[in-house]
């Protein structure tokens, strides 16, 4: 293993105290380290004790220096720099320069008395300061990981209360969608009602009359089971709509999700005499999508181009396919979109209708779930001439068979076009 990763693994296990230069006076650590230098000296000083009135020592090791002496600092040094870091190390080898000099140039019978010192001194220096900065460097380190992890957990925090407010911002743009089709909704559940009504009062008559037929009551009682089923439909249709779930991506048939949102704006279409015309390409691929969520854009798109032609026109809904992406092209015959107000289509908050039909959200809401379903809408418009929306969905398939799979993603998720070619 090499220093640093040594020094990192006392570091990290804590086995090695953080720098302890705060509060040094009260450190245990510094008084250890004082007490293994002056034991030290004492040793390194042993064979000069008689000169202070102190027996001399028998033993060989405290008659003579060797280089061990000398080596022995080595461990305060280090003990030093591992605690203290640079600060440490620097003290320490001075005070080791301090101690071994005087003898050096005192009492020191070899010629060049100062090199032996100085070598050791060096050494033990730069090896403290070694380890010092290597220490400071690994706890510089460990503090920027510290706090990387508590900006990315305030990051994911921030991200999931943004998800969350985009969740209840799609829910509430969706309960807006259906008070506008509040109206298409009753009328349209109205007429089986009714027509189941009529039915079975005709089945009745039929039933009291002498001589009924059979067949008669039987087809009155198919076109009754018809009407309900298509009031049934209707209203299942809208509870779905409606309901609060979770966003679930599932291989779904894009025209399902279309034929849905003509069915719940229908009513909206006829009232203001709009032809509504299907080009739907019946062979496409099935697209990965949230069904709810994507209905809500459609309706959202059908609801708007319908507002845009007051006075009646065409709507034309057509899906197929462009290189790999799935594409729904919405287009009207209404008055268009001025220039100005085509840069702020999709702000929060932007609308050009009455306050009580509208807060600016639709468009703004729509462009958030695709760009969830890592697609695009761009629009074009010609003033007086009518509006297009068109909304990329990413294709998913392999060879046949339909699978879930991530797929590049395009760099805007809103594009728009203010020149558009007669």
């Amino acid at each position: 293993m090499t220093l640093r990763a040594i020094l990192d693994s006392m570091l990290t296990s804590g086995w090695l105290p953080r720098n302890q230069t705060a509060r040094d006076a009260r450190s245990p650590h510094l008084w250890i380290i004082v007490a293994l230098m002056v034991v030290c000296t004492l040793i390194y000083y042993a064979d000069q004790a008689p000169l202070v009135g102190i027996p001399q020592l028998s033993h060989s090791f405290f008659t003579t220096v060797h280089d061990l002496h000398r080596a022995l600092f080595f461990i305060p040094i280090i003990y030093a720099s591992l605690l203290f870091r640079v600060r440490g190390s620097l003290i320490t080898s001075f005070a080791f320069l301090c101690i071994v000099l005087p003898r050096a140039l005192l009492i020191s019978p070899y010629p060049d008395p100062l090199l032996r010192p100085l070598v050791f001194v060096t050494i033990a220096a730069f090896t403290s300061l070694l380890i010092a900065t290597q220490l400071n460097r690994i706890e510089k380190e460990i503090r920027s990981g510290a706090q990387l992890r508590e900006a990315y957990q305030e990051l994911s925090k921030a991200h999931k209360q943004l998800k969350e407010s985009q969740d209840q911002l799609i829910r509430a743009e969706k309960l807006t969608l259906l008070g506008e089709m509040a109206a298409s909704f009753v009328h349209e559940a109205k007429n089986p009602m009714a027509a189941a009504l009529v039915l079975a009062k005709l089945l009745s008559k039929e039933i009291s009359r002498d001589g009924f037929s059979k067949e008669t009551a039987l087809e009155h009682l198919s076109e009754i089971e018809s009407a309900l089923a298509r009031g049934s439909s209707l209203i299942q249709n809208v509870l779905d709509f409606s309901r609060k779930s979770a966003p679930r991506l599932e291989l779904c048939e894009i025209n399902d999700v279309i034929d849905g949102a003509l069915e719940l704006t229908a009513y909206s279409a006829k009232g203001q005499n709009i032809k509504v015309t299907r080009e739907l390409n019946s062979s496409l691929p099935k697209v990965i999508a949230d069904f709810d969520q994507l209905q809500q854009v459609y309706i959202n798109l059908i609801l708007n181009a319908i507002q845009a032609m007051p006075e009646g026109g065409r709507l034309t809904i057509r899906t197929g396919t462009d290189g790999n992406w799935f594409k729904t092209e919405v287009q009207d015959t209404g008055y268009g979109i001025s220039p100005e107000n085509m840069r702020k289509l999709f702000k929060p908050f932007f609308t050009t209708k009455d306050k009580e039909k509208g807060v600016g959200l639709g468009l703004f809401v729509c462009s958030e779930i695709i760009r969830r379903h890592q697609g695009r809408i761009e629009v074009q418009s010609k003033q007086g001439k009518g509006t297009t929306f068109t909304v990329y969905l990413p294709l998913h398939l392999e060879a046949g068979k339909e699978k879930v799979e991530k797929v590049e993603r395009g760099e805007e998720a809103v594009k728009i076009f203010t020149n558009v070619p007669e």
